[in-house]
């Protein structure tokens, strides 16, 4: 009798135990038809509640990272790293995790602790080189990016980081060894060959800016980046009627610059034809002036009315006039010359270039107005 009750007792707990096992089946369901969340739900309910299986835990917490719940995600992954601290990958996810959640400090603590286990990892140092580069942290970011370069020495976006900084520092003829690999590997990579463009001019490689950017133009890349530094290269070499091409090509597909115009006009004077070159110098210096410069005289202008400088504030008036047609301050001059110098002549002489300024369609009462304060003045 008591081995039967012993038996029925051992009966009952392995199929308790059976019962409580999860379906693979159904969990591969849920995971293949990205229904996460219904997986972290089913897993949940499975699993004991404080279970410290690293298995269940791993699967639990990959559940919940895939539905987007990252603070259950990274509950669970916290419990896998206490059963086990050296699980790599499991501390990648932790790091990856807090980079979602806005927390790089946590992040970096992360990934410090992967190189602590695997000092050859690679998307370790790639992303802590991420991770101090939004934070401006440029010297531990440098050395990052070269410990990730020396692993993977043709990983695109590690070798245009390392190649930027290198390039902002004037290290061209490093920026071009850590590219030459990479280019072998993927030599259609536009983010590399727009990057080996303009190191190729640093160091003088003028010819070779040119093929490198002829091979994006030939890829469909007519971007005012490649244009412009076309047309630089051929300019640096006395060739200017090809840069004028390009400068002109940009000129046709995007707004007019300072930096464009000034390019073009250089060129046609490297051409010898000044007479082009004269209206986009002129433009050059109209777009390197500010839009507001003539209302910045005004203020400054009546600043001096109002502490009685009047010399000075018709000296600011006229200034405004070199860089803008305004008639506020054809007005204002003519005020100041009628009634702080009582000079009528000058003031009778600054009202009639003001009504040149007036639309007489839309301020005819304006016109009427200034044109019998002049007759006033003439008598």
């Amino acid at each position: 009798m008591k081995k039967l009750l012993s038996f029925l007792l051992t009966f009952v707990s392995v199929q308790f135990v059976q019962a409580q096992a999860v379906d693979k089946e159904k969990l591969l369901d849920y995971f293949q038809t990205q229904r996460y969340a219904e997986a972290a739900q089913y897993l949940q309910s499975t699993y004991k509640e404080d279970t410290k299986d690293p298995k269940e835990l791993s699967q639990l917490a990959y559940a919940y990272l895939m539905a987007g719940k990252l603070a259950e995600a990274e509950k669970n992954y916290l419990k896998l790293y206490t059963e086990k601290p050296a699980d790599i990958s499991g501390l990648f996810n932790l790091a990856n995790i807090n980079i979602r959640r806005g927390n790089n400090i946590k992040a970096k603590e992360y990934f410090n602790q992967v190189l602590k286990l695997d000092s050859n990892s690679f998307n370790a140092y790639k992303q802590l080189a991420r991770i101090e580069k939004e934070q401006g942290e440029i010297g531990p970011m440098v050395s990052n990016l070269q410990k990730a370069n020396k692993i993977n020495p043709i990983d695109a976006d590690v070798v245009f980081d390392l190649c930027e900084v290198y390039f902002k520092s004037n290290f061209f003829q490093k920026a071009e060894d850590i590219l030459e690999p990479a280019l072998k590997a993927d030599s259609s990579n536009f983010q590399l060959l727009k990057m080996k463009m303009p190191v190729s001019m640093g160091s003088k490689k003028y010819k070779i800016a040119i093929q490198t950017g002829e091979k994006l133009l030939s890829y469909g890349d007519s971007s005012t980046f490649v244009l412009n530094n076309l047309g630089k290269s051929h300019f640096l070499l006395l060739e200017y009627q090809k840069a004028l091409d390009y400068f002109l090509k940009i000129k046709n597909t995007s707004a007019d610059n300072e930096g464009l115009l000034y390019n073009i006009a250089l060129s046609y004077r490297g051409i010898k034809d000044y007479k082009n070159a004269v209206p986009y110098l002129e433009k050059t210096i109209k777009a390197a002036i500010s839009p507001g410069i003539a209302s910045y005289y005004g203020l400054l202008g009546d600043s001096f009315e109002n502490i009685d400088k009047n010399e000075q504030a018709n000296t600011a008036y006229k200034r405004g006039l070199l860089f803008e047609n305004n008639g506020s301050l054809y007005y204002n001059i003519a005020l100041v010359y009628e009634n702080k110098f009582n000079d009528k002549k000058n003031a009778i002489s600054y009202y009639n270039q003001y009504l040149k300024t007036i639309n007489p369609q839309e301020q005819p009462k304006l016109i009427t107005f200034i044109k019998n304060k002049v007759e006033e003045l003439k008598r």
